[in-house]
């Protein structure tokens, strides 16, 4: 069956280059960005099955270890680890590179010095407006698409390549993720278009969703319960924020990565317009996860810092104590909410 569904629109003039950049090379490593969630994984998977039934060789290599909720994305592709002496083998064998889902040359992590001692030809693919302008030879760089896998299941589909069911598991799992199961504002047609067809591949949304989802242990949760008992709320109640502290990472055995889906929880508290979450996995390490309810953009703020995101949904690593970084991030906040009142009509609410 080759890919299916709607009509796959004219090849843009970057995607046009990143069909050429596929065709010249036959040995490609890909990755993504540090700590991977579901839109990261399931574009390198299927990025790595489209490439493989090209008759390319492929391997993908990662910072950070695939997350519990995602190994079972790995029986369709290997995804290997970090160490210095494969990464150099890796390179050493590669052809030309291919980063999903950041555009950030420092958010692929420990591989980034790396790269810079084996000079090669790079593709970005990604979604995220921070850096638009990319650090490969080609940049597929579309802010307007509600997920990386949703560029990839384009770029597959101009391809007239074969659509198998574990590619359109991959990108379902990218596309339900990064859309918060269709809740997210950047949910739209699109999105909804490419899963109905992704279902058409005999997928089980709710048992995908499940192998996602059922992963939480009993230490998550009292950890989650701690930070949220302690949550803080300023402006009036609009902005939220939350500390981690690298004693009750230890304390319940967990790692950076186990916060995912924290920072989410308080934006139904009503007339919340923003959540900080200053996060210490780690003595001196501080990661600021930022979302917003749809009224203020914080890609900006973390962008300022070094980091970036989506308008509503970003975050960055600071150096320092938690104290140093919410003293960073809230002002930037305040601002943005002063921002708000700003443009308040005399007598509104």
């Amino acid at each position: 069956m080759t890919a299916g569904g709607p009509q796959a629109p004219p090849a843009s003039a970057e995607r046009g280059a990143f069909h050429g950049f596929v065709a010249r090379y036959r040995r490609f490593l890909l990755t993504t960005h540090v700590n991977p969630d579901g839109d990261g994984l399931g574009s390198e998977v299927a990025m790595a099955l489209w490439l493989r039934a090209l008759g390319k060789s492929v391997r993908v290599l990662n910072d950070s270890p695939v997350p519990a909720a995602f190994t079972f994305l790995t029986r369709h592709h290997p995804i290997e680890v970090f160490e210095p002496e494969l990464a150099e083998q890796l390179f050493d064998g590669a052809e030309a590179l291919v980063v999903l889902d950041t555009s950030n040359r420092q958010r692929i992590g420990k591989l980034a010095p790396v790269l810079d001692r084996h000079a090669m030809p790079i593709a970005v693919v990604d979604h995220h407006v921070t850096h638009a302008n990319g650090f490969g030879q080609v940049n597929v760089i579309e802010p307007e698409a509600s997920a990386t896998g949703e560029i990839v299941y384009g770029l597959i589909r101009e391809s007239g390549c074969v659509l198998t069911t574990e590619a359109a598991e991959s990108l379902y799992v990218a596309l339900m993720t990064d859309t918060g199961s269709f809740r997210y504002s950047n949910t739209d047609s699109h999105a909804h278009r490419m899963a109905a067809d992704l279902l058409g591949y005999g997928l089980d949304p709710q048992k995908i969703h499940a192998q996602v989802h059922s992963h939480a242990s009993a230490a998550r949760l009292r950890f989650f319960g701690e930070v949220l008992s302690a949550l803080e709320l300023y402006e009036g109640g609009r902005v939220v924020v939350l500390e981690a502290s690298a004693e009750q990472f230890q304390k319940h055995g967990l790692a950076g990565a186990d916060t995912e889906n924290l920072v989410d929880m308080p934006r139904v508290v009503a007339g919340v317009e923003a959540v900080a979450l200053f996060s210490e996995a780690e003595p001196g390490k501080v990661k600021v996860s930022l979302r917003s309810t749809g009224r203020i953009v914080v890609d900006q703020v973390a962008s300022r810092l070094g980091g970036g995101g989506h308008p509503h949904a970003a975050g960055v690593m600071l150096r320092g104590t938690r104290a140093d970084a919410r003293s960073r991030i809230l002002p930037e906040l305040h601002r943005l909410i002063a921002a708000l009142d700003e443009k308040r009509p005399e007598g509104g609410h």
